[in-house]
């Protein structure tokens, strides 16, 4: 088994106690900013997550069946799932939340 990076993790209460393993890292921009993001799995945890870098916290899960349409490329099933949330969200609502956190 390969062993992963490390990432900390916002935990129950906002602050990153929670380790995790990191798959993959990528930046996306939202109305001309730029957010980067980590693809992380917190064991005991069946979700693989997009999360936000600056603030540890979990933006939103990948479903597995992405993960398998990309063939196991973790950030283009990532990419996917954020692409999804923003389009549900909307822009500005998920810009103010990453600008906020």
């Amino acid at each position: 088994m390969v062993e992963r990076k490390k990432f900390m993790v916002a935990g129950l209460h906002g602050n990153r106690t929670v380790e995790a393993e990191q798959f993959a890292t990528f930046a996306h921009y939202i109305q001309n900013v730029q957010f980067r993001f980590v693809v992380t799995h917190v064991p005991g945890d069946p979700a693989i997550c997009v999360t936000h870098r600056d603030s540890g916290k979990r933006v939103c899960a990948i479903p597995f069946a992405s993960i398998q349409a990309a063939l196991g490329d973790y950030e283009a099933a990532a990419q996917s799932a954020l692409k999804a949330t923003i389009e549900r969200a909307g822009e500005a609502r998920v810009r103010a939340v990453l600008s906020a956190a």
